[in-house]
This record gives C-alpha cells, sequence and structure tokens, in this order.
C-alpha cells in the first residue's frame, strides 16, 4: 500500500490538533441558558435609636374578586366606611358635648433620649390623627384634657362613666354614629411604669378590627401619672 505523502501526512497533523483543541473548549465552556445572580444583601439600616414613632394609621385593603367570599341571604355586612371628618362629641351621662380636632405628635428631647408624645387639643376632643373615622371599623381615639385648658374629659378621669352608656359621634356632614360603653378601665399607671406596663396601656390605642371609640385622659385630678381609658363599641 502506498505510503502518504509528506504534505497529506502534515494536514492529517493539524486537522487532528484543531480537534483535540475544539473539544478542550467545548468542556470547559459555561453551561447554556440564564446564570444564578447573587442575593442581594439584607437590609442593615436601623431607625433612629431612642425614637419611637406612633403606630401607622389603619388601611383598609379591599379583597380581591378571587378572594372574596359570595354573600349569603342572612350574613351581616360589614359597616360602610365614613364619608365624613370627625366634627363632634356627644355623651349625655356626663353631660359632654365638645368639638372633634386631629391631633399629631411630636418629638420630645429629655437629655440624651429622645421620644414621641401625642399632642392634646385645648378645650376639645383630639382625635389620633392615624386612628380610625366615625363609623367606619377601626379604633376611633380621642383624648382630651382632665384639669386644664378646658377639662373637656374631668368627668371621665373621675370615672363617672359606666358600662352601657352612650356616646356618639358626629361626622361634618350631621351624620350621628351611636356607640355603647363596654369597658372602663381602672386609672393605669403611666409614669414609672414598667415597659411591658406602658405596651400593655398603648394597646388600648392601637387599631383593631372592629368599630370601636376610645376614649383616653389622666388621672388624678392634682398630677398626670396614671390613664383612664374607655371604650365604646359601635351600635349597628
Amino acid at each position: 500500500m502506498p505510503q502518504p505523502s509528506r504534505r497529506v501526512a502534515k494536514q492529517m497533523l493539524v486537522l487532528g490538533l484543531l480537534t483535540a483543541v475544539m473539544l478542550l473548549a467545548a468542556c470547559s465552556a459555561p453551561p447554556s441558558g440564564p446564570q444564578p445572580t447573587a442575593t442581594a444583601a439584607p437590609p442593615t439600616e436601623l431607625p433612629a435609636p431612642g425614637v419611637t414613632q406612633p403606630p401607622a394609621a389603619a388601611t383598609q385593603v379591599a379583597p380581591t374578586a378571587a378572594a372574596a367570599p359570595l354573600p349569603t341571604a342572612d350574613a351581616q355586612l360589614p359597616t360602610p366606611p365614613a364619608q365624613g371628618a370627625p366634627d363632634r362629641l356627644v355623651i349625655p351621662a356626663i353631660e359632654l358635648d365638645t368639638a372633634i380636632v386631629d391631633v399629631g405628635w411630636e418629638v420630645v428631647e429629655r437629655g440624651a433620649q429622645r421620644t414621641t408624645e401625642w399632642q392634646t387639643a385645648d378645650n376639645a376632643a383630639g382625635r389620633h390623627i392615624n386612628s380610625a373615622q366615625p363609623g367606619e371599623l377601626g379604633n376611633v381615639v380621642l383624648s382630651g384634657h382632665h384639669n386644664t385648658k378646658g377639662e373637656v374629659f374631668r368627668r371621665i378621669s373621675d370615672q363617672e362613666l359606666a358600662l352601657g352608656d352612650m356616646v356618639y359621634l358626629y361626622d361634618d356632614q350631621g351624620r350621628r354614629f351611636d356607640y355603647q360603653v363596654t369597658e372602663v378601665t381602672e386609672p393605669l399607671l403611666e409614669v414609672g411604669a414598667s415597659e411591658a406596663q406602658r405596651l400593655a396601656n398603648a394597646g388600648y390605642i392601637q387599631p383593631t378590627s372592629d368599630a370601636r371609640v376610645t376614649l383616653v385622659t389622666c388621672w388624678p385630678y392634682w398630677t398626670n401619672t396614671h390613664r383612664v381609658v374607655v371604650v365604646a363599641k359601635l351600635m349597628q
């Protein structure tokens, strides 16, 4: 059999080397398709030390059509949201008839400590701006002075309200919403109380899933070391 020429042998050698290089490249190539990306690092920034913000306003989120159950004939529909702004508070049992104004909070510095405190309205009941509106689901939080600037909540501080008494809230459209007292607390220690006690007290002004009004004032008359809280539920 004739031997291949030197030129042909050289071509066969070059072809063999190219084939080997292509195989090596194929083995070392990255896999096809999308590549995994690095997971974002978790946030590490913390709120400013020593500052506690009041709770955020309760937000009513409408259920989606797929999640909303179909109403039955005897199902009780939820209370529709109020359309008007809070305007007036009337409690016949203690002869109280006063305006309602919105109040916010302010940052207070005592030495190196910074905290937030709710403001209190003068000569009126103050509605916490992140609380519910009259007549809607949620907690309408109203606070008032008991020994100064009108003493609007003086008789609430004196615990003259009783279970079953009526509390009426009016909006700026003249609509009245009827609430009935379901709880009157004993004086709750606030000044000098433990952190656990203060958190428990603050639970009264948190958002709720029912429709209620919460009245908050100080006690006793000659100082402000305690709080008296009255809770009234919306009547259907």
